[in-house]
């Protein structure tokens, strides 16, 4: 390992988690390799050198890719090529949006770009909370603005007990398939599907992964604050002040019209 490279490892709810950078994908803003097991996650995020003109909104794009190659086969018959993202592929990549996009900055406006690919998969690892796991960790350790980090737990409820990350056959068999991201202050996203669980029981997974998400955010912290570059200053565009005056030229307008409308209404 040279010195641009760096390695963190941890065990989180009985699973051995290792963050790696600085060894692939130099060139972007960030870029996380994540392990666990046999699967290895690969995630970069990139970030345009200019905001984008007249938009009121993040222009934020994630892409979640699983190659036939992560389990080591090779497409045959007719189709030889894998072509668009299946169904499975886009709904983990809107899984990935969700916690992410409310975490930038207001009035940030430059393009994002985060991609995470599979490299080696694992069939008994569950990889959707650890999609978001890489994909915050390439944010924080990059020079995008982001108000990370971000953790993410799968909880399952097998024999009336918890189970934190199961694992694919563990989830099978789970009466409980909870997925939650958030911040170590809040939750960001909840995704579940139960068998009759009650109010109480899926209040007290929510309660119990949130703990679970404590434990990830000081091992992402000192991955963070270990290995990180300093933070794009986007306030400071003139491209950024320029949208700003066009908001308020906007509101200023919107306003004159209301004052107009209430002299016309009220006149006798």
């Amino acid at each position: 390992m040279n010195n641009s490279e760096y390695s963190v490892e941890k065990t989180i709810a009985n699973k051995s988690i290792q963050l790696k950078t600085g060894k692939i994908a130099k060139q972007a803003n960030g870029s996380i390799t994540l392990q666990v097991g046999n699967t290895i996650i690969l995630a970069t995020a990139c970030m345009s050198k200019q905001p984008k003109e007249g938009i009121d909104f993040l222009p934020l794009t994630v892409e979640y890719t699983e190659k036939m190659y992560a389990a080591g086969k090779i497409p045959g018959g007719f189709f030889k090529r894998e072509a668009r993202p299946s169904t499975e592929e886009t709904l983990i990549a809107r899984l990935i949006d969700r916690p992410l996009r409310p975490s930038f900055p207001k009035g940030f406006h430059n393009d994002i770009q985060i991609i995470i690919n599979v490299i080696s998969h694992d069939p008994s690892v569950v990889t959707e909370p650890l999609t978001i796991i890489a994909a915050s960790a390439a944010l924080s350790i990059s020079d995008i603005p982001f108000n990370g980090p971000i953790g993410a737990v799968n909880v399952g409820f097998i024999n009336n007990a918890f189970v934190f990350n199961p694992t694919a056959e563990e989830l099978s068999i789970s009466d409980l398939n909870l997925t939650i991201a958030g911040t170590k202050d809040a939750i960001l996203m909840v995704e579940a599907s139960a068998n009759e669980l009650t109010e109480e029981q899926l209040i007290a997974a929510i309660l119990e992964g949130q703990s679970t998400l404590n434990n990830l955010f000081h091992y992402k912290k000192s991955y963070k604050h270990t290995h990180k570059k300093k933070k794009f200053n986007y306030l400071n565009h003139p491209l950024t002040h320029k949208n700003m005056k066009i908001k308020l030229q906007t509101l200023w307008a919107i306003e004159l019209l209301r004052g107009s409308l209430k002299i016309v209404i009220n006149k006798p």
